[in-house]
């Protein structure tokens, strides 16, 4: 047969038919679940025609029958012939099968059939095709044999062939092996070890290789380092159409030439897979969002996805199997990138399987990580592997071992989106192993958000979300003081079973506050912290900060601050990485107690409490910022005052504020701190000394006190004194100082040291920045307060802004002196006389007529006064006539108190007196509870709201305030456009429904109630008297069921509700206008409404029994007549009745505080 014919016999036996045929054969059975049509889908065009879109429409053609046979041999297409071609493979004759044989060798179970198997031949476009580079390389190899097969890499597919010829004969670009028999272009020396070819990217039974990989469908290429004595590199495809997973190993016996086919392969694909508008097919994308989505990590802006290989955790050196096939195919997965996680979804069902849900394929499960938890990222340089590690506190460190030809860009979005959530951090909590190219595009990206008041909510949900917490368990405020602010402070959390927060909701809020620079202070006060202090994470130190915000390294051993505790790292990071931070508050945080150093059975050394071990060092070596350290009751062991005396006795530490309140000081160690503080006495502003157990000597204690020249805040209350005549601090020493705040309270103060404050308020040049003087409970007279209140008044009539307590003292005593001090105008600005005991009426009289005739007192609290009897009508006349007559008040407290242990009130008189409030034209705050005003009272507010029009804030709330008289208050907000607050009455409210429930349940069970008061007939009594029976007295109960008890109790909570929603109109009406809001002056149903369904039981009885059938009544009609029952006077009920009715109302109004409360709730409320 001539060789035309051979060519013509063999192109008709491997023509397209024969080849459908053989794929056929292939496949197996796959092809019988699928369409015949599959092979032609058309990808979504894109802008960029590549070889696999002009494949695939030459090959509609061809099956359509459009194909045109040529007449004569094309020079392009390939001979499927194998007489000419010799094996490569050095085992060839150990086969025992002739040469032909080869190209019928059993089909591999591994092999999958992927969309570029089925490629026309090629022709002269493909021929004419830029050839980046060729050569011959081993594929596979076994003990047996060994295949070796040639190369050719162009600008869109990667091309294997059976030899050099076959390979020139496809491409002109390609040399013919007989023109340079001499040498070969690479290398030739085989392996001497063995592979395997885990899954071949075409098919082995198609001959030679002549239906090339489209480059786009590459996932990964990356070196094997398995153990073997060869070096090899390994090349992962992924078909989209089909989610058909492919890898291919090449061998290499020169390391060289394979560092060469590695970066020529690698950057053809990278240009492949840039240029592609559509890497990922819609279908992979749509269904990966969805999974994304379900982890309610989805934004589409911020959402990112690649296709990567999981490579094998590690190394092995056995030879692979059968098994290890579906753990390839498995590796071949999606990463996507949310905004908070990363996700490593496994591939799904082809799109000719389609669910409902996404259908995921292989062994592998999705798994989701947080990107703030990446303890490590490490990016090759030499192929397309990466590592990332995730590390949650207290747990062993994740790895992911990954490769993909995005890698590096894996890398730049992973930083993008951490430096988003942390955007103020320095230097990073994790390894970033990366080329330089990835440095120079991280430098490259621009923050698109701006460091703003949001910063720290993203930066705790990203925490929260990594260490898997619920951000809604996260409570904090910002609030705004006069120093240090503003100010974070973290609140304990609410709506839990428990009080205190975990140790990695702990670490989540500390991490977020590192590196902010937006707050002044930081106050975790009545926060438990005992969950971090002696907690070690002995997985990782990723988190030890040893550098500040500065960059500058911290003066301290690198091991030491490894070995500290989490909550002395946490503070530390906190204190070293804020230049604004200065003040820390941890009053309350720790409630330990610290082992007793004298104890002869202890050992150990007590660790402390955490805190002083944290800030002290660093203040020692000025490595913060921090000055002000708040411990108020915190038990301070001998370890904590060691740390705070080597720190304070250093000139450099700058201590400027420190709270010792309650920290269990003895005679001894007050001494030592005392004396450890006087090289501060250039900076300490503010001390603390409050309720400890020492015994202040005044001689030693002026002595050390004095030394502090620049003092501005003293607080000695509740602190004990020896006995003695002698001032507590004397008059030089009160001069010395520009005292800002000077608190006593519950300290016993003489008559020397009422002098010697009093001197110093007559200096009104020293003493003009006095701000807060706290005397209460000190055993002052009213003759002590009066000579204060004359000291501190430079000129008469003029008030000095000076809050002045004086609660709990015995001013009755002296009273008049005091009264007319009051009452001239010797008074300052805020006064408080709380928890008076007059055991006089005519004295709590007195002093209502003194501050009805006095003009600088702005604020006033005289509630919780104690009467010995209702208020008379004379003393109401009085509270009436300051409340009209007095035209400085501002804010005034009124109110009782209703506890345990003590109930005062003021009595019904004083409803009359607060109709003073209707000429008053100066009172803005008003409250007034626990005072028992009732429905009279409620009217007589009601009454004042309707003409007052400066009242902006009335409490008056715990006064047993029915529904009725809480309508009053709010039908009166319909001419009052000024008030801004008013309680909804909650405790009412509840106290409402209770009393409902019992009485309806009184009128069921009760059949005395209820009895129709018919006696027995005769009849009925003759039958009586004939039968010796005596008559039983039958008594119908109430027809209510427990339905109609809570029917009733629906009726009153819904009338309370409706209430509290027009009050809520009416306060945003007002809130607009004084904001200058332009707003509507009516709201919804502006109807001077009384609530007639709730205004009496007896209504809510009849409305139930008329909208419900009565259960006893219908009883009887079915069938009670024809076979009499005896009634049961007594209708037990089958199961106690539990009723809950919600007690935080939406729109409730709250103070109003400069306070922005931010509870971290799904999503979580802005600022």
């Amino acid at each position: 047969m001539s060789k035309d014919g051979r060519e013509n016999k063999r192109r008709s036996f491997f023509g397209r038919s024969s080849l459908g045929a053989l794929a056929g054969l292939q496949t197996g059975r796959d092809d019988d679940l699928e369409p015949s049509n599959l092979l032609r889908k058309r990808r979504t065009a894109s802008l960029r025609t590549t070889l696999s879109t002009a494949s695939s429409l030459r090959e509609e053609e061809y099956v359509n029958g459009s194909a045109k046979a040529d007449g004569s041999a094309s020079p392009v297409r390939i001979q499927l012939s194998r007489g000419n071609t010799t094996r490569s493979s050095v085992f060839g004759s150990l086969r025992g099968q002739p040469l032909p044989d080869d190209d019928e060798e059993p089909l591999s179970a591994t092999s999958t059939r992927t969309f570029s198997n089925n490629w026309p031949p090629l022709d002269d476009v493909s021929r004419n095709r830029q050839v980046l580079y060729h050569g011959e390389v081993q594929t596979s190899s076994s003990m047996f044999r060994k295949k070796k097969e040639y190369m050719v890499l162009t600008e869109t597919h990667l091309m294997r062939f059976k030899s050099h010829h076959k390979a020139a004969e496809a491409f002109a670009a390609i040399q013919s092996p007989h023109a340079r028999l001499s040498v070969s272009r690479h290398s030739q020396n085989p392996s001497t070890g063995s592979s395997h070819e885990l899954q071949s990217i075409a098919s082995d039974t198609s001959g030679d290789r002549d239906f090339g990989t489209p480059l786009r469908h590459l996932v990964a290429v990356y070196k094997l380092d398995d153990g073997r004595p060869h070096f090899a590199f390994e090349i992962s495809c992924l078909d989209d159409e089909t989610n058909h997973a492919s890898a291919m190993t090449l061998q290499f016996g020169d390391p060289d030439e394979m560092q060469v086919w590695l970066s020529k392969i690698r950057e053809a694909a990278n240009r492949v897979r840039l240029a592609d508008s559509n890497p990922i097919s819609a279908h992979n994308s749509h269904l990966a969002a969805r999974v994304v989505e379900a982890e309610r990590d989805y934004v589409p802006p911020h959402y990112a996805i690649y296709k990567v290989v999981q490579r094998p955790m590690s190394k092995t050196g056995t030879r692979s199997s059968s098994d290890d096939l579906s753990k390839v195919m498995a590796s071949v997965c999606f990463l996507a990138i949310g905004i908070h996680k990363v996700h490593l979804i496994p591939l799904f069902k082809p799109p000719t399987q389609r669910s409902s849900t996404p259908s995921l394929m292989g062994q592998n499960t999705q798994s989701s990580h947080g990107i703030l938890n990446i303890s490590e990222l490490e990016v090759s340089e030499v192929d397309d592997t990466f590592e990332l590690k995730f590390r949650v506190p207290l747990k062993r460190a994740k790895v992911l071992h990954l490769a993909s030809l995005a890698s590096h860009d894996i890398a730049v979005r992973l930083r993008y989106v951490e430096e988003n959530m942390r955007p103020e951090w320095e230097s990073r909590p994790y390894s970033f192993l990366v080329p330089d190219d990835v440095k120079h595009d991280i430098l490259r990206q621009i923050n698109p958000q701006p460091i703003d008041q949001d910063s720290l909510d993203r930066t705790l949900v990203g925490y929260c979300v990594a260490y898997d917490v619920k951000p809604e368990n996260i409570r904090y405020q910002v609030t705004y003081p006069t120093e240090d602010s503003p100010r974070f402070e973290l609140l304990r959390p609410v709506g839990l079973r428990r009080t205190h927060y975990t140790p990695l909701e702990l670490l989540a809020v500390m991490r977020s506050l590192r590196y902010n620079e937006g707050f002044g202070g930081i106050s975790f006060k009545d926060v438990s912290l005992d969950v971090l202090n002696g907690l070690h994470d002995e997985f990782g130190s990723e988190y030890v900060c040893t550098k500040t915000k500065r960059g500058t390294y911290v003066r301290m051993d690198v091991e030491e601050l490894g070995r500290s505790c989490l909550l002395v790292q946490e503070i530390r990071a906190l204190a070293v990485t804020s230049r604004k931070l200065r003040r820390l508050d941890f009053s309350s945080c720790i409630t330990r107690k610290p082992r007793d150093h004298l104890d002869a059975h202890v050992k150990v050394r007590d660790i402390g409490c955490g805190i002083v071990e944290a800030l002290f060092p660093l203040c020692k070596y000025q490595t913060t910022n921090v000055d002000w350290i708040a411990l108020n009751n915190i038990q301070l062991g001998e370890t904590d005052l060691d740390y705070l005396v080597a720190a304070a006795v250093e000139r450099d530490c700058h201590l400027r504020a420190l709270e010792l309140s309650g920290c269990g000081l003895t005679d001894r160690t007050l001494a030592l701190l005392l004396d450890s503080l006087r090289p501060q006495e250039n900076t300490l502003e503010a001390l603390d000394l409050s309720s400890n157990n020492f015994r202040i000597s005044p001689a030693m204690f002026d002595s050390q006190i004095g030394v502090f020249g620049y003092l501005t805040k003293l607080n000695l209350s509740h602190v004990a004194r020896t006995s003695g005549l002698e001032p507590l601090i004397t008059v030089e020493t009160f001069q010395g100082w520009r005292l800002q705040e000077l608190v006593l309270s519950g300290t016993s103060l003489n008559s020397a040291t009422v002098d010697a404050i009093a001197s110093y308020l007559v200096n009104y040049k020293q003493s003009k920045a006095l701000r807060e003087l706290r005397l209460d409970h000190c055993y002052l007279n009213g003759k002590d307060v009066a000579y204060l209140l004359h000291s501190m008044t430079e000129i008469a009539g003029k008030a000095r802004e000076l809050h002045f307590d004086v609660s709990e003292n015995y001013i009755e005593q002296h009273l008049d002196q005091l009264t007319s001090a009051i009452a001239a105008g010797l008074a300052p600005s805020s006064l408080t006389i709380r928890l008076i005991e007059f055991e006089e009426e005519t004295d709590f009289r007195k002093m209502v007529l003194a501050l009805a005739a006095n003009n600088t007192i702005r604020n006033l609290d005289i509630s919780r006064a104690s009467l010995p009897c209702d208020a008379s009508e004379q003393t109401c006349q009085a509270l009436e006539k300051m409340f009209a007559e007095n035209t400085s008040l501002q804010w005034l407290d009124i109110s009782g108190e209703d506890s345990r242990l003590e109930t005062t009130k003021l009595g019904v008189g004083v409803n009359r007196a607060l109709r003073g409030l209707q000429m008053n034209r100066s009172l803005h705050v008003l409250f007034i509870r626990y005072q028992k005003l009732g429905l009279q009272g409620a009217s007589t507010l009601a009454d004042v709201l309707k003409v007052n029009t400066t009242l902006q804030q009335l409490y008056c709330e715990n006064n047993g305030i029915a529904l009725s008289g809480f309508t009053d208050l709010v039908n009166a907000l319909h001419r009052n456009t000024t008030l801004l607050y008013l309680p909804s009455m909650e405790e009412s409210r509840q106290m409402a429904l209770k009393q409902t429930e019992d009485q309806v349940k009184q009128m069921r069970d009760d059949p005395g109630m209820h009895s129709h008061g018919r006696g027995p007939s005769v009849r009925s009594k003759i039958v009586s008297k004939v039968s010796g029976k005596p008559q039983k007295e039958q008594h119908q109960p109430m027809g209510l069921s427990d339905q109609d008890i809570k029917a009733a109790l629906c009726l009153v909570d819904e009338s309370w509700g409706r209430q509290e929603y027009r009050l809520q109109q009416y306060l945003q009406r007002n809130y607009n206008i004084a904001n200058g809001i332009p707003t509507t002056m009516d709201v919804d149903d502006e109807e001077f409404e009384r609530p007639d369904t709730a205004s009496s039981l007896s209504r809510i009885v009849e409305k139930i029994k008329f909208e419900s059938t009565p259960t006893v009544e219908k009883d009887l009609q079915l069938g009670s007549a024809a076979q009499p029952v005896e009634l049961e006077a007594e209708t037990p009920m089958e199961k106690p009745l539990e009723m809950s009715f919600p007690r935080d109302r939406a729109g409730t109004a709250r103070d109003s505080q400069r306070v922005q409360r931010k509870p971290l709730g799904a999503g979580f409320t802005g600022p």
